[in-house]
């Protein structure tokens, strides 16, 4: 997935980028965009140093996309899936398995968070820039 934002902070290694939404994006909702914002800004790798202010290209390479769509998706549902395994062989009763579905699902999403805020400054998993498109103004000299 390429996208095309404005850089507007910048520190060291990373790059804060602003990417507005487009038009065909109002419908899907397979994105981070929350439902009424018109952009949304999120953290990239800037190894090519882009400065505040330019335009630029980011890349999210599919290998995040699939993975964070794993953990997000399917192991949750596995887990639910395991609950009632073992709730059936141990209780046998469907007020267990929802409490214990609720608990692994709990456990995992803060498991979750640990591994996204490891997984966030890796470049495997983390957005880069990979173009600069057009220089900011604050960035040109003589004007």
């Amino acid at each position: 997935m390429n996208e095309i934002g404005v850089v507007v902070k910048t520190d060291k290694t990373r790059a804060t980028v602003k990417v507005d939404k487009k038009d065909e994006c109002s419908k899907c909702g397979m994105c981070l965009f929350p439902k009424n914002a018109s952009s949304i800004e999120f953290s990239s790798s800037n190894q090519i140093g882009a400065e505040v202010g330019d335009t630029v290209m980011i890349d999210m390479k599919e290998s995040g996309k699939l993975l964070g769509a794993i953990l997000a998706f399917l192991v949750p549902l596995l887990l639910i899936g395991l609950a009632v395994a073992v709730t059936k062989i141990f209780f046998d009763s469907e007020i267990w398995i929802l409490v214990f579905s609720l608990i692994f699902i709990v456990l995992w999403y803060t498991i979750l968070a640990v591994i996204d805020k490891k997984l966030k400054n890796s470049l495997n998993f983390s957005p880069t820039v990979v173009r600069i498109i057009r220089k900011g103004e604050q960035n040109e000299s003589g004007d």
